[in-house]
Protein backbone atom coordinates (compact mmCIF):
# COMPACT_ATOMS: atom_id res chain seq x y z
CA UNK A 1 0.00 0.00 0.00
CA UNK A 2 0.91 3.26 -1.00
CA UNK A 3 2.20 6.23 1.68
CA UNK A 4 -0.70 7.97 -0.56
CA UNK A 5 -3.21 5.72 0.74
CA UNK A 6 -2.19 5.65 4.54
CA UNK A 7 -2.66 9.38 4.09
CA UNK A 8 -6.35 9.01 2.89
CA UNK A 9 -8.82 9.00 6.18
CA UNK A 10 -10.92 6.53 4.90
CA UNK A 11 -8.76 3.95 5.25
CA UNK A 12 -7.45 5.00 8.65
CA UNK A 13 -11.06 4.63 9.98
CA UNK A 14 -11.84 1.58 9.01
CA UNK A 15 -8.45 0.30 10.36
CA UNK A 16 -9.40 2.21 13.46
CA UNK A 17 -13.14 0.18 13.47
CA UNK A 18 -10.99 -3.47 12.72
CA UNK A 19 -9.20 -2.58 15.68
CA UNK A 20 -11.98 -1.63 17.80
CA UNK A 21 -13.77 -4.84 17.01
CA UNK A 22 -10.60 -6.73 17.47
CA UNK A 23 -10.24 -5.47 21.18
CA UNK A 24 -14.20 -5.42 21.65
CA UNK A 25 -14.06 -9.51 21.09
CA UNK A 26 -10.95 -9.98 22.43
CA UNK A 27 -12.42 -8.40 25.94
CA UNK A 28 -15.52 -10.12 25.03
CA UNK A 29 -13.46 -13.18 24.73
CA UNK A 30 -11.62 -12.81 28.16
CA UNK A 31 -15.11 -11.77 29.82
CA UNK A 32 -16.79 -15.32 28.81
CA UNK A 33 -13.80 -17.02 29.77
CA UNK A 34 -13.99 -15.97 32.58
CA UNK A 35 -17.35 -16.88 33.31
CA UNK A 36 -16.87 -20.43 31.73
CA UNK A 37 -14.20 -21.03 34.80
CA UNK A 38 -16.05 -19.30 37.19
CA UNK A 39 -19.17 -21.65 37.07
CA UNK A 40 -16.89 -24.57 36.71
CA UNK A 41 -15.40 -23.84 39.83
CA UNK A 42 -18.77 -23.08 41.51
CA UNK A 43 -21.26 -26.18 39.93
CA UNK A 44 -19.09 -28.91 41.61
CA UNK A 45 -18.97 -27.55 44.85
CA UNK A 46 -22.94 -27.04 44.87
CA UNK A 47 -23.46 -30.49 43.62
CA UNK A 48 -21.29 -32.20 46.26
CA UNK A 49 -22.88 -30.13 48.58
CA UNK A 50 -26.47 -31.29 47.19
CA UNK A 51 -24.90 -34.64 47.33
CA UNK A 52 -24.05 -34.65 51.14
CA UNK A 53 -27.31 -32.69 52.31
CA UNK A 54 -29.19 -35.79 50.34
CA UNK A 55 -27.11 -38.37 52.08
CA UNK A 56 -27.86 -36.61 55.68
CA UNK A 57 -31.41 -36.62 55.13
CA UNK A 58 -31.81 -40.31 54.51
CA UNK A 59 -29.70 -40.87 57.71
CA UNK A 60 -32.12 -42.25 60.62
CA UNK A 61 -32.79 -39.56 63.52
CA UNK A 62 -33.42 -42.27 65.61
CA UNK A 63 -30.61 -44.75 65.13
CA UNK A 64 -29.76 -47.74 66.93
CA UNK A 65 -28.03 -47.29 70.34
CA UNK A 66 -24.81 -48.74 69.27
CA UNK A 67 -24.56 -46.44 66.13
CA UNK A 68 -26.10 -43.53 67.27
CA UNK A 69 -22.40 -41.91 68.19
CA UNK A 70 -21.03 -42.65 64.83
CA UNK A 71 -24.04 -40.99 63.09
CA UNK A 72 -23.96 -38.03 64.77
CA UNK A 73 -20.21 -37.92 64.04
CA UNK A 74 -20.70 -38.54 60.13
CA UNK A 75 -23.75 -35.52 60.05
CA UNK A 76 -20.92 -33.68 61.86
CA UNK A 77 -18.70 -34.67 59.31
CA UNK A 78 -20.49 -34.00 56.12
CA UNK A 79 -21.48 -30.52 57.73
CA UNK A 80 -17.99 -29.56 58.07
CA UNK A 81 -17.64 -30.62 54.61
CA UNK A 82 -20.29 -28.30 53.29
CA UNK A 83 -18.63 -25.38 55.08
CA UNK A 84 -15.39 -25.95 53.68
CA UNK A 85 -16.65 -26.22 49.94
CA UNK A 86 -18.56 -22.61 51.10
CA UNK A 87 -15.27 -21.15 52.61
CA UNK A 88 -13.97 -22.50 48.88
CA UNK A 89 -16.66 -20.19 47.19
CA UNK A 90 -15.66 -17.70 49.28
CA UNK A 91 -12.41 -16.88 48.14
CA UNK A 92 -13.45 -17.23 44.59
CA UNK A 93 -13.28 -13.93 42.52
CA UNK A 94 -17.11 -13.44 42.01
CA UNK A 95 -16.69 -10.41 39.79
CA UNK A 96 -17.83 -12.16 36.70
CA UNK A 97 -20.98 -13.75 37.96
CA UNK A 98 -22.01 -12.39 41.25
CA UNK A 99 -25.42 -13.02 41.76
CA UNK A 100 -24.58 -16.97 40.78
CA UNK A 101 -21.99 -17.40 43.70
CA UNK A 102 -24.31 -15.41 45.98
CA UNK A 103 -26.52 -17.91 45.24
CA UNK A 104 -24.53 -20.92 45.27
CA UNK A 105 -23.08 -19.43 49.14
CA UNK A 106 -26.92 -19.46 50.32
CA UNK A 107 -27.37 -22.93 49.29
CA UNK A 108 -23.87 -24.26 50.88
CA UNK A 109 -24.93 -22.20 53.77
CA UNK A 110 -28.54 -23.89 53.91
CA UNK A 111 -27.18 -26.96 53.54
CA UNK A 112 -24.55 -26.92 56.37
CA UNK A 113 -27.03 -25.75 58.71
CA UNK A 114 -29.40 -28.36 57.83
CA UNK A 115 -26.90 -31.18 58.43
CA UNK A 116 -25.89 -29.33 61.41
CA UNK A 117 -29.37 -29.47 63.50
CA UNK A 118 -29.86 -32.85 62.64
CA UNK A 119 -26.41 -34.05 63.98
CA UNK A 120 -27.90 -32.24 66.82
CA UNK A 121 -30.95 -33.80 67.00
CA UNK A 122 -28.92 -37.16 67.15
CA UNK A 123 -26.85 -36.01 69.67
CA UNK A 124 -29.88 -34.80 71.99
CA UNK A 125 -31.64 -38.08 71.21
CA UNK A 126 -29.06 -40.19 72.60
CA UNK A 127 -29.14 -37.98 75.82
CA UNK A 128 -32.34 -38.28 75.65
CA UNK A 129 -32.29 -41.71 75.72
CA UNK A 130 -29.72 -42.60 78.17
CA UNK A 131 -31.65 -40.47 80.86
CA UNK A 132 -34.33 -42.29 80.11
CA UNK A 133 -32.38 -45.51 80.36
CA UNK A 134 -30.81 -44.44 83.65
CA UNK A 135 -34.17 -43.77 85.35
CA UNK A 136 -35.88 -47.01 84.35
CA UNK A 137 -32.39 -49.09 85.45
CA UNK A 138 -32.82 -47.09 88.97
CA UNK A 139 -36.51 -47.96 89.02
CA UNK A 140 -35.51 -51.80 88.54
CA UNK A 141 -33.11 -51.69 91.04
CA UNK A 142 -34.79 -51.17 93.67
CA UNK A 143 -34.65 -53.42 96.87
CA UNK A 144 -35.94 -50.64 99.28
CA UNK A 145 -37.82 -47.36 98.22
CA UNK A 146 -36.20 -45.05 100.93
CA UNK A 147 -35.64 -41.52 101.55
CA UNK A 148 -32.28 -41.85 99.62
CA UNK A 149 -34.03 -43.85 96.53
CA UNK A 150 -36.82 -41.47 96.04
CA UNK A 151 -33.95 -38.32 96.31
CA UNK A 152 -32.04 -40.13 93.54
CA UNK A 153 -35.51 -40.64 91.28
CA UNK A 154 -36.43 -37.41 91.71
CA UNK A 155 -33.12 -36.11 90.30
CA UNK A 156 -32.82 -38.75 87.64
CA UNK A 157 -36.75 -37.96 86.15
CA UNK A 158 -35.35 -34.09 86.29
CA UNK A 159 -32.83 -35.05 84.29
CA UNK A 160 -35.00 -36.66 81.38
CA UNK A 161 -37.12 -33.96 81.47
CA UNK A 162 -34.35 -31.69 80.65
CA UNK A 163 -32.87 -33.97 78.05
CA UNK A 164 -36.91 -34.43 76.36
CA UNK A 165 -37.21 -30.52 76.47
CA UNK A 166 -33.51 -30.22 74.83
CA UNK A 167 -34.41 -33.35 72.29
CA UNK A 168 -37.76 -31.38 71.16
CA UNK A 169 -36.21 -28.36 71.43
CA UNK A 170 -33.37 -29.35 68.56
CA UNK A 171 -36.37 -31.20 66.22
CA UNK A 172 -38.12 -28.32 66.65
CA UNK A 173 -35.23 -26.42 65.32
CA UNK A 174 -34.67 -29.31 62.37
CA UNK A 175 -37.92 -29.27 60.98
CA UNK A 176 -37.91 -24.93 60.92
CA UNK A 177 -34.66 -25.41 58.58
CA UNK A 178 -36.87 -27.66 56.23
CA UNK A 179 -38.06 -25.10 54.60
CA UNK A 180 -34.59 -24.33 52.50
CA UNK A 181 -34.06 -28.27 51.24
CA UNK A 182 -34.53 -27.85 47.68
CA UNK A 183 -36.54 -31.22 47.13
CA UNK A 184 -39.59 -30.85 48.65
CA UNK A 185 -40.64 -34.27 48.64
CA UNK A 186 -37.73 -35.19 50.28
CA UNK A 187 -38.30 -32.38 52.91
CA UNK A 188 -42.10 -33.72 53.56
CA UNK A 189 -40.61 -37.27 54.32
CA UNK A 190 -37.85 -35.65 57.05
CA UNK A 191 -40.77 -33.71 58.65
CA UNK A 192 -42.74 -37.01 59.05
CA UNK A 193 -39.48 -38.57 60.61
CA UNK A 194 -39.20 -35.23 62.80
CA UNK A 195 -42.94 -35.65 64.10
CA UNK A 196 -42.55 -39.84 64.86
CA UNK A 197 -39.42 -38.79 66.48
CA UNK A 198 -41.10 -36.67 68.74
CA UNK A 199 -44.06 -38.89 69.56
CA UNK A 200 -41.67 -41.67 70.68
CA UNK A 201 -39.97 -39.33 72.95
CA UNK A 202 -43.52 -38.21 74.03
CA UNK A 203 -44.24 -41.67 74.74
CA UNK A 204 -40.99 -42.75 76.58
CA UNK A 205 -41.32 -39.73 78.52
CA UNK A 206 -45.29 -40.79 79.70
CA UNK A 207 -43.63 -44.77 80.80
CA UNK A 208 -41.40 -42.90 82.96
CA UNK A 209 -43.37 -39.93 83.98
CA UNK A 210 -44.27 -42.50 87.34
CA UNK A 211 -42.04 -43.42 89.89
CA UNK A 212 -43.74 -46.15 91.02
Amino acid sequence: MSSKKFKNPLVWGVVAVVVLVAAGLGAWGYASYRERSLHQAVAPQVQAADARLREALAAPLEPAAEQAEQAAAKLEAAAQDIEARLEALRRLDAAPDPARVAMAKEELGNAAEIVRKEAVVVREGIAFNTARDALAQHMRGASSRSGPWVSKAIELKRQLDKAYFNYRFALDGFAARLVDVPDEKLAGQVRARVDAALEHAKAALARSGRLG
